[in-house]
């Protein structure tokens, strides 16, 4: 038995500094990992910058003016086409394009005119810097000139920040998509020139929901909209479909991209509405200074009636008082459990039903939308008066 003891223990001793080593290399691994992922991260949005001898490049010449293309081609990642007999140069990345008249002394970027184009107006005598930091500063990079070479710098790319999304509707709530909004907008800041000639993309948690293709240099916005044109709560639905976080992912003329970190809101997207389909009863409690009515549909605990659609008629009085909803005086609604509808009545309201309840009285729910959730949907209207007989007590 002791020999078999001994060979037991001589045994965990032999395995027993392996298995610590291997839990030390896992616990390694991770943190290699994880600062991997880290100095990746780092990698994307940090400074870039490539140097190209300017003898050792092909150029494209026009009077004066030289454009060295190892620099635009292989630095700035574009496209570059001349017509020699027509004078015109075309640089062209992703959906950015310069075209240079050099005949005509004009320049258009997709199609516009820039009159404040510098090409053709300075009076500097070093027409090559003056193209090049003009191509440059189009598709969003930095170049300096030396006599001998020419330096391509592709600056930092900083988080998007302050994302705000903004819905646009009948029935607006914060952060919040429902049966009656038409669309939403969308912005964050950006830093001016990091992106320019790039892109941003706006998603609600994994879904792309719209996109900027069109950063200037002097941006500091990016801006969205889910609205093409003539936009509708059913496109928006198919857009949207579900509620998550809203985050804005920038990418560069480099085609590097970060996406925003901090204080991303949550988009709550709600496209069911609550509904009425009847009105059964109603019990006015005139010392509790309360109404409660029993209705037929669908609809949740906390969701608020719009207490102005409600009004009592008493027989004997031959009087109407609908209720009010002002701020102190007037009176609250909600949905309470088994589709009971609950008022609490204000001041004011209290004073208008002053001597209601001696006889019969009448309860009318008025044309119109009766309830609203948190969401800010509403529930479908009543096209006709609803009436139903009063239960009085005291």
């Amino acid at each position: 038995m002791k020999r078999i003891l001994c060979i037991i223990l001589t045994a965990v001793l032999i395995l027993t500094p392996a298995s610590i080593a291997s839990a030390k290399q896992t616990h390694g691994d991770k943190e290699h990992n994880q600062k991997t992922t880290h100095e990746q991260e780092k990698q994307k949005i940090k400074e870039k910058k490539q140097s190209f001898k300017i003898d050792g490049s092909p150029v494209i010449k026009y009077e004066r003016y030289k454009l060295p293309i190892n620099p635009v081609v292989k630095g700035m990642g574009a496209n570059v086409s001349y017509v020699k007999s027509t004078g015109v140069l075309t640089v062209t990345k992703d959906t950015t394009t310069i075209v240079i008249d050099f005949k005509n002394k004009t320049v258009t970027v997709n199609g516009v005119a820039d009159t404040n184009s510098s090409i053709f107006t300075s009076k500097s005598s070093k027409k090559t810097t003056v193209l090049i930091q003009y191509i440059a500063k189009i598709l969003g990079v930095k170049v300096t000139v030396d006599d001998d070479k020419v330096t391509v710098t592709t600056p930092v790319l900083d988080y998007p920040t302050n994302v705000t999304v903004t819905p646009v509707g009948d029935s607006v709530v914060a952060n919040t998509l429902n049966t009656t909004t038409l669309y939403m907008t969308a912005t964050a800041n950006i830093i001016a020139g990091q992106a320019t000639g790039g892109k941003a993309e706006l998603y609600v948690g994994t879904k792309l929901v719209a996109t900027d293709n069109a950063i200037a240099a002097t941006d500091t916005t990016v801006t969205f909209t889910t609205s093409d044109g003539t936009p509708t709560n059913e496109e928006l639905q198919a857009a949207v479909p579900t509620s998550g976080i809203v985050t804005v992912k920038l990418y560069n003329a480099s085609s590097q991209c970060v996406t925003s970190v901090a204080a991303n809101p949550t988009l709550n997207v709600d496209y069911t509405a609550p509904t009425v389909t009847g009105v059964n009863s109603a019990v006015y409690s005139v010392s509790g200074s309360a109404i409660t009515i029993s209705i037929s549909g669908n609809s949740t605990v906390s969701d608020k009636v719009d207490v102005t659609k409600i009004s009592l008629y008493d027989t004997t009085l031959d009087k109407t008082y609908t209720l009010t909803d002002a701020a102190g005086t007037g009176s609250t609604g909600t949905i309470n459990a088994d589709n009971s509808l609950s008022i609490k009545l204000g001041s004011a309201d209290q004073i208008g039903l002053a001597g209601f309840g001696s006889t019969t009285v009448f309860l009318n729910v008025n044309a119109g939308s009766l309830l609203i959730d948190s969401a800010g949907n509403k529930s479908a209207s009543f096209s006709t008066v609803v009436s139903v007989p009063v239960t009085i007590t005291q």
